[in-house]
């Protein structure tokens, strides 16, 4: 496999937006994969933007199959703000909507977005965290209410 991989970096190593790397997980790259949870060798993780746990692939380990997944799933363009090339309809409104603005301009939006940013993940995560525990909730009076319907099945067969 390690030769199909080390192509299929070849392949993208001026991609713009395509990095293929490997780590040794026996070795400097524990850590790294430790944090990632990495657990089998060889493991292959693919990262989308923003996406800092990736996600397992698991499609063939040939160079065809990891190209063709490459080519599908990672090889979407890049939004260029300067060209608009690549760029959606909402994007380009995005960016036309800002074109003109000074450089301390787009430094307070690019602020602004990212205290908005911050603050989706922070109510995302809080709301997850409610969720969780209504869930352990739920199971724990799911879990009452068989036991409880259980019994009075018993208990309704030695009534009869």
């Amino acid at each position: 496999m390690k030769p199909d991989w080390d192509k299929l970096g070849s392949n993208y190593a001026d991609h713009p937006s395509v990095l293929i790397v490997d780590v040794d997980c026996t070795a400097d790259g524990q850590g790294t994969c430790q944090r990632m949870g990495v657990q089998g060798y060889p493991t292959i993780k693919y990262f989308m933007s923003g996406d800092k746990k990736g996600k397992d692939y698991q499609q063939g380990r040939d160079f065809n199959s990891m190209k063709s997944f490459a080519e599908s799933k990672l090889n979407k363009p890049v939004c260029d703000a300067a060209t608009k090339k690549g760029c959606a309809k909402n994007e380009v409104s995005f960016i036309e909507k800002h074109e003109g603005k000074s450089p301390d301009e787009l430094k307070e939006v690019a602020k602004e977005k990212a205290d908005e940013l911050k603050e989706i993940r922070k109510a995302r995560s809080e709301a997850e965290s409610e969720l969780k525990q209504k869930q352990r909730e739920w199971k724990k009076r799911e879990g009452a209410l068989n036991r409880a319907t259980n019994i009075l099945k018993q208990m309704q067969k030695t009534a009869k």
